[in-house]
């Protein structure tokens, strides 16, 4: 089931507890002018609030927020773990003439093998490889193309996982300038 399946039902079932929440309060209400007995009617009220907690406990247990989309939260520890070794990777090449440091071809080894375990497809690899050859092997890497291979491996990475197309835009506008950008 896609995180967004499982977000939508959490939200229904939270919704139902809302609905039973409010037709027991105007339950409450009627029985209190008409001086019947409260108890049936708050025992439906906190079955309403019960069912809302649980789907808020749900919420807060499966589901991480990044760039304010509702990502699993596996997949919100990947993507976090994917941008900061790209972020690594492409630390040491950000002045001309600089060599790559050992932490920066560690990082961009560990790119290779989270695209490779995270069950990325074949292209997504490949251009993973391309990036690492990049940075360990050659003198003068192309940082043009290892950011353009990264850009590609987010927005892949994205694609898969089952959000529309506009979240998987702002997703991977997101990840790229986290992987990119310095502070100074």
């Amino acid at each position: 089931m896609s995180a967004s399946t499982e977000a939508l039902l959490i939200e229904i079932v939270f919704g139902v507890g809302a609905l039973v929440v409010l037709g027991g309060l105007a339950g409450l209400l009627i029985a209190r002018a008409k001086h019947q007995p409260l108890r049936p009617t708050m025992s439906v009220i906190l079955c309403g609030a019960g069912l809302a907690v649980i789907a808020l406990l749900l919420n807060n247990l499966l589901f991480r927020s990044y760039d304010h989309v509702q990502l699993k939260k596996n997949q919100y520890y990947e993507v976090t773990s994917l941008t900061a070794n790209m972020k690594q990777s492409l630390a040491s090449s950000r002045t001309a003439n600089q060599p790559v440091s050992p932490q920066a071809k560690k990082a961009s080894k560990n790119v290779t093998y989270l695209v490779k375990n995270l069950k990325q497809p074949h292209h997504a690899l490949t251009l993973a490889k391309a990036a690492q050859h990049q940075l360990t092997s050659v003198k003068h890497p192309d940082v043009q193309l290892v950011r353009r291979n990264y850009r590609v491996i987010l927005r892949t990475y994205f694609k898969q996982t089952g959000i529309t197309t506009e979240q998987v835009d702002q997703l991977t506008a997101h990840a790229y300038r986290q992987a990119t950008s310095y502070q100074r």
